[in-house]
């Protein structure tokens, strides 16, 4: 009986000692570590459309290989999107079409020189209708009588720019903007303009070629009348996460990233242009 008496005195002196203590529900109902997404880094990068489908998946394998770090891309315009950038101070890229608006947006002091690395080439060219239908063989072609003409809108985009500086040194402007019947607000719609055969040709980029190949060829400018540009990237003054910034901008010159850009047709070594 004393034996039965201690063992019920022994169980009713447990029973306390655990409800003061965490119960395993309760334990496992905390976390041991950061819930997933938590402490994920989100990158905000303005991207020049000139780059849209190799920045699209040199973004994606980034992310695979980094999952603590998400970036979101805007695109459009190169000077568009300077101007959102630097009127709203936001954002840790800035990555334009063309060299031409880094060098801006150095001035405008929005970008950290430093940082600022070369990730591909491309070459302006004449983009037509697979088959070249007008037969067109030269920016001359481009003034003819009835033929329609899209171009990108200066200031707005680099190839815009691009286009007015071809024309000028030409001497073409006037002549063959008679004929352009539309302006296009970014490089994609660009591309577009002559991919759905809404004009004859536009001024593009080599690249468009591949962004389309069974919808547009491509024909050589006179290397008198252009030079090549390049694609750059730096971190912003603005950026939250320049390390990460940093890394990923490593990435996209690194080994993995430039046979992404060059798998979509862009020139990773600066390109000799085409012979007259």
């Amino acid at each position: 009986m004393f034996s039965r008496l201690r063992r019920a005195v022994l169980l009713c002196g447990l029973i306390p000692l655990v409800g003061c203590g965490q119960s395993p529900t309760t334990r496992s109902q905390e976390p041991t570590q950061p819930v997933a997404g938590q402490q994920k880094i989100r990158l905000v990068a303005f991207v020049g459309a000139a780059s849209k489908p190799p920045s699209t998946e040199a973004k994606e394998a980034f992310e695979r290989a980094n999952p603590n770090i998400a970036i979101d891309m805007t695109f459009g315009g190169s000077g568009t999107l300077l101007n959102q950038m630097t009127l709203e101070e936001t954002g840790d890229i800035y990555m334009p079409g063309s060299d031409d608006y880094m060098v801006k947006a150095e001035e405008k002091q929005a970008i950290i020189p430093e940082t600022r690395s070369i990730v591909a080439y491309l070459i302006p060219s004449i983009c037509v209708r697979h088959g070249n239908p007008k037969g067109i063989e030269s920016l001359e072609d481009l003034a003819r009588p009835g033929m329609t003409v899209g171009l990108a809108k200066a200031g707005a985009v680099c190839l815009g720019d691009v286009a007015e500086e071809i024309l000028a040194n030409a001497g073409l402007a006037e002549q063959i903007r008679k004929n352009v019947i539309t302006y296009a607000g970014s490089c994609d719609q660009t591309q577009q303009l002559v991919q759905l055969g809404e004009v004859d040709a536009v001024i593009g980029w080599d690249a468009f070629k591949h962004w389309a190949p069974e919808d547009i060829d491509i024909v050589p400018i006179a290397p008198e009348y252009l030079r090549v540009r390049n694609i750059p990237a730096a971190v912003a003054v603005y950026a939250e996460h320049r390390e990460a910034a940093e890394k990923y901008i490593a990435f996209l010159t690194s080994e993995e990233g430039q046979a992404i850009f060059s798998k979509h047709g862009y020139s990773v070594t600066p390109p000799k242009l085409p012979e007259e």
